[in-house]
């Protein structure tokens, strides 16, 4: 359960870094965020 918490608090620090980033016009793409949110839930998943 703190594995699957942990998981789900980086995919939020992921989407709010991404949120932040494309408003202030630098870093990644949304879709890049999504990719990297997809491979932790693929995590939590299995």
């Amino acid at each position: 359960m703190v594995k699957h918490t942990q998981h789900e608090l980086e995919i939020l620090r992921l989407l709010a870094r991404g949120e932040k980033e494309i408003e202030a016009g630098v870093g990644v793409d949304m879709d890049a965020v999504f990719a990297e949110a997809d491979k932790l839930l693929a995590v939590i998943k299995s």
